[in-house]
């Protein structure tokens, strides 16, 4: 459902191009956003870790909100919605977070994609503009990014995206329930 009414205050510009939108979350986009979430818990379930009961609440929205909000602000993080351009549709989201600057100047880079949008480059371009404001606006030297070795579409996705496979990180993230293995992949702002 594409949102309606007077456009809010934003925290930082909307990144356009292949075909999507990212745009930090809104309140407006609450209801969009918990269907999206609600309908496709069976498919994130695998990759995510648990979700508490509030998960999909409005209380636990706005305080999302607020979070983003001080992450922005901090410089440690930056949260994207992912739109579908020609009918402004959300598809899932894209978050850049752990943004670390001295010596290291990185950040870590996630995202989830709805079964419905999957594998028709939504997740693709969504990564390629999460990458040029990472490398261009922020200035940050190296993305990371982490995935179950089970993830074969997000293993390929990434590779694709010009990430490099680093190593294993055992028992990297708890998911569903359990402490997984990942994958650790990364970019440089010159690969």
């Amino acid at each position: 459902m594409a949102r309606r009414g007077k456009t809010p205050k934003t925290i930082f510009a909307p990144c356009r191009g292949g075909g999507i939108e990212l745009r930090q979350p809104l309140w407006a986009d609450y209801d969009d956003w918990a269907t999206l979430r609600r309908a496709n818990r069976e498919h994130l379930t695998p990759w995510e870790p648990s979700w508490n009961a509030a998960h999909l609440t409005r209380p636990s929205y706005r305080a999302r909100l607020a979070s983003f909000k001080t992450m922005v602000a901090g410089d440690k993080g930056y949260p994207f919605h992912i739109f579908r351009a020609d009918d402004d549709q959300l598809v899932g989201a894209c978050n850049l977070t752990h943004v670390k600057r001295g010596s290291l100047q990185s950040a870590h880079i996630g995202y989830w994609v709805a079964a419905e949008y999957a594998r028709k480059g939504f997740a693709r371009a969504a990564i390629g503009g999460v990458l040029r404001y990472a490398f261009e606006e922020l200035g940050l030297h190296r993305i990371n990014a982490a995935v179950g070795l089970d993830n074969t579409a997000s293993i390929q996705l990434l590779k694709n995206c010009g990430f490099h496979e680093e190593g294993l990180a055992r028992e990297y993230l708890k998911i569903d329930g359990a402490w997984v293995d990942h994958l650790i992949y990364a970019k440089l702002n010159h690969d």
